[in-house]
């Protein structure tokens, strides 16, 4: 009441004020008091003035109303109050147009009866999830129209908040997503068919891959004998005939290509038993491998002052043979470029990354040139004369080859005279071994 006097009491001073300026003539009646008069002249004024600013109330409530049905009506997405039994409330135009149906023969019915059936749960999901909280709701369903076809509508629903909480009924929004969920699913469709094709190459490459590996074992295997019988007779041609000095060159000439070719096959058998070795994941210490590495090596060192040095390795996760075979041709490298230094050392050091673990053999040999890293890990590729340090080529690539198949991954940095680093990346977690 406290509150609603000030307006009372202005109400009734404009009354009295009006009735001040413009009297108003009443009839005359026996015995009627003037003040009598009075009070009644203002009380009506003052309902007037009530009777107006309630009328402007009206006309602003109902100008509000009318524009916020036109935003409902034509709005550009579906949208229905819905109350907690799912019962349709209002609709509009949208969603009318959306289900196909007048808005007459939607209202009062149930909204599930427009969702097909096998998405009807998560309606009433979304429905039990909207009267938990005032929190905006999402899911996803397929909506039935009323000529019996189908389309993808995304649904987001709100409760209506009735004193801070939710109420009965709740707004539910329409979203046409049909078109979307095409892509998305054509998407899907095309990376599963993708996948399959990929699937299928990758094992036909695989197979060639195994084929050209057999073919290489082979032919290193059938080139053995002849190969033998060539530097047998060469060797025979030179003892036993007197030949002249161009003659004699072509024998050198044969027997030099015949030592090629020999290193050349046993470098092939090499790398083909390397790729078709099997292998056996275990956690294993690489400071024993180093060793075992070392002890072999001892023949190579009895003659070169070497300074060999390891800091302390870690345990990784891989095949004891391989990793042998690794560390053993990366420090075979690492001797052979470091013949001409006076001073020559090989360091093996490790680096623990989150996912891998990195093994590294650095030396302070006459390096090479970082814009042909790529080939030296190319069978046959060499960066140096053949005349300067021997080799087939094929000792890094037997390196990555047999890295790649435990899962990791091998690269190299170097500057010419200054030395190089050899780096091996082994996973933590390794995936089956190929």
């Amino acid at each position: 009441m406290s509150e609603q006097a000030p307006s009372q009491q202005t109400a009734r001073e404009q009354a009295e004020q009006e009735l001040r300026d413009s009297p108003r003539e009443v009839p005359a009646t026996i015995q009627d008091p003037a003040l009598l008069l009075h009070e009644l002249q203002v009380h009506q004024i003052e309902l007037e003035h009530q009777n107006e600013e309630l009328r402007r109330a009206l006309q602003e409530t109902e100008e509000a109303h009318r524009k916020y049905q036109e935003l409902f009506d034509f709005a550009p997405i579906g949208y229905l109050t819905v109350d907690r039994m799912g019962l349709v409330q209002a609709v509009n135009e949208a969603a009318s147009s959306m289900l196909g149906m007048q808005r007459s023969r939607l209202t009062g019915r149930q909204f599930g009866a427009y969702i097909a059936a096998e998405y009807r749960g998560h309606f009433t999901a979304l429905m039990k999830r909207i009267f938990e909280s005032l929190d905006k709701r999402v899911t996803e369903v397929l909506l039935l129209r009323s000529d019996g076809t189908t389309f993808w509508a995304q649904l987001e629903g709100a409760a209506i908040s009735k004193e801070g909480k939710p109420g009965d009924s709740c707004r539910v929004a329409v979203i046409d997503i049909h078109v979307q969920k095409q892509v998305q699913q054509e998407i899907m469709h095309l990376n599963q068919t993708l996948e399959q094709r990929v699937e299928e190459r990758s094992a036909k490459v695989r197979e060639l891959s195994e084929e050209l590996e057999r073919f290489t074992y082979d032919v290193a295997v059938d080139l053995q004998g002849p190969l033998r019988h060539i530097e047998t007779f060469v060797d025979r041609l030179g003892r036993h005939q007197e030949y002249d000095e161009e003659a004699l060159r072509y024998i050198e000439h044969i027997r030099s290509s015949g030592e090629r070719m020999t290193i050349l096959t046993t470098a092939l058998l090499s790398f083909s038993r390397a790729s078709r070795m099997r292998m056996r994941s275990a956690p294993l210490p690489m400071d024993q491998v180093f060793k075992d590495v070392q002890r072999k090596l001892r023949p190579q060192l009895k003659d070169r002052n070497v300074r060999l040095t390891s800091d302390p390795l870690p345990v990784v996760q891989g095949d004891s043979g391989a990793m042998q075979l690794v560390l053993r041709e990366l420090l075979d490298n690492a001797l052979k470029f470091t013949r001409d230094q006076p001073d020559p050392r090989i360091h093996v050091y490790a680096q623990d990354l989150p996912r891998e673990h990195v093994l590294a053999v650095s030396d302070n040999g006459v390096g090479f040139n970082m814009r042909y890293r790529d080939r030296l890990f190319n069978v046959f590729q060499r960066l140096h004369n053949e005349r300067d340090f021997e080799g087939a080529g094929v000792g890094l690539v037997t390196v990555r080859r047999v890295v790649s198949r435990q899962g990791g991954r091998v690269w190299a940095e170097g500057h010419v005279g200054e030395g190089a680093t050899f780096y091996v990346a082994l996973p933590k977690q390794p995936d089956e071994l190929d």
